[in-house]
């Protein structure tokens, strides 16, 4: 008995150590997706989201371009947006930017924003260490939290030599900011580190704070300065001396790098609000009148008033939904295989009012836990993308709730 209960113990416990020795298998996994639905689908959406390049060396270039719009649909729940900030988001310090454009003009800070704003970026970035990253544009509002655009891989190949990243500081000096100032960093986290211990050794060795922390914590603090009590005299002292150390190494690294950094810029902070966008004047008004939910087929079905005010006929191209774009079919190419149909015809003539159904099928839907049952608002959000034939385009908001679902 006592050997098949051994056995019972034994091999599970063998079993349990060789998985935790064995390496753990690289996460793979799009954290954007715990985000609730009406956040991503209400806030910001992405369209042309493109990158340069798949593949660079260590310090090659590429460039991730596309367009972000901040909502009318923005919830009120989260504040009016007015600062924001478009960047790049990856695992670490994979990839660095090495210069931003917003609607065409250098923008290193923050920019000011508001809702219906479009924002057409550019943001050049550079590999700097070697593997295989998924890289993600982000659009971050202040107060609100940052949403991610579409992501993309990107491979970072070893250049067979050390990744530089040079920049001319304003005296003319070129230097690398890998190194730049590393000394004097790891100098004083060292001087730190050691004023630091000594004063934690001091009250854990020699008075065992620690170890005989039922006994301590009985001790009165003795703040009167007497010998009995936890804090003694010579503890004053001891405390004195580490006191006077740490006060002598801050003027000394005032007066150093007074001397080592003479020439000083004060923080840059550069906020402004893009150019708008060049728009063409609107032609289309469309409006979502209701949304339904299959979730046995994955389907949305969603039906639009489109009016079409302009002189050409106008088609609608797609529709987009946070990261997500689902060209028409027939009208444009599919995009990572995803497309819509659209009845009774995506083509609306000049002066036209009519009454067009959405279909979308994909389990995109359910894996991107973009239906949002069981949350606060039950509803559906995107951009629709109308071109008329002289090749003008709208982006045209609409917003529906969910009115009907289905197994």
């Amino acid at each position: 008995m006592r050997r098949i209960l051994s056995r019972l113990f034994v091999v599970p416990a063998i079993a349990l150590a060789v998985l935790l020795l064995a390496p753990a298998p690289s996460a793979n996994a799009h954290g954007e997706t715990a985000q609730e639905a009406f956040l991503r689908m209400g806030t910001v959406s992405f369209w042309d989201v493109k990158f340069s390049a798949t593949e660079v060396e260590q310090g090659e270039q590429l460039k991730v371009t596309g367009t972000a719009k901040i909502l009318e649909t923005w919830p009120e729940q989260l504040g009016e947006p007015e600062l924001g900030f478009i960047g790049v988001v990856a695992p670490g310090p994979v990839v660095i930017i090495k210069e931003r454009k917003i609607n065409g003009a250098p923008a290193p800070h923050a920019i000011e924003v508001h809702k219906g704003g479009v924002y057409n970026f550019e943001i050049t970035i550079a590999g700097r260490r070697p593997g295989r990253w998924h890289v993600h544009p982000i659009f971050g509002i202040h107060g609100a939290g940052s949403l991610l655009g579409p992501g993309q891989y990107i491979e970072v190949k070893e250049s067979g030599k050390a990744f530089t990243n040079p920049v001319k500081l304003a005296s003319g000096q070129v230097v690398d900011l890998e190194k730049v100032g590393m000394g004097d960093v790891a100098f004083w986290a060292v001087v730190w580190l050691v004023v630091g211990l000594v004063w934690l050794l001091y009250w854990i060795v020699p008075k065992r704070t620690v170890a005989r922390l039922p006994v301590t914590s009985q001790i009165p603090l003795n703040t009167d300065g007497m010998e009995y009590g936890l804090i003694t005299k010579r503890d004053h002292k001891a405390m004195n001396v580490i006191m006077a150390v740490t006060l002598v190494l801050l003027a000394g690294g005032w007066i150093y790098q007074a001397r080592a950094y003479p020439e000083k810029m004060p923080q840059q902070v550069l906020r402004f609000e893009p150019e708008p966008v060049a728009m063409t004047p609107s032609f289309v008004q469309a409006k979502a009148t209701e949304a339904r939910y299959d979730d046995a087929t994955h389907t949305v079905t969603m039906i639009v008033d489109v009016k079409n005010t302009g002189t050409r006929p106008a088609t609608l191209q797609g529709f987009t939904t946070t990261t997500l774009t689902f060209p028409t079919a027939g009208v444009a190419e599919p995009v990572d295989g995803r497309s819509m149909t659209v009845s009774p015809s995506p083509t609306v003539a000049p002066g036209q009012a009519t009454k067009l159904t959405l279909t979308i099928s994909d389990h995109v839907w359910r894996e991107e836990r973009l239906i949002p049952i069981g949350e606060s608002r039950m509803q559906i959000t995107g951009v629709l993308r109308f071109k008329d034939d002289a090749g003008a385009e709208n982006f045209v908001t609409v917003q529906s709730f969910i009115t009907s679902l289905s197994a």
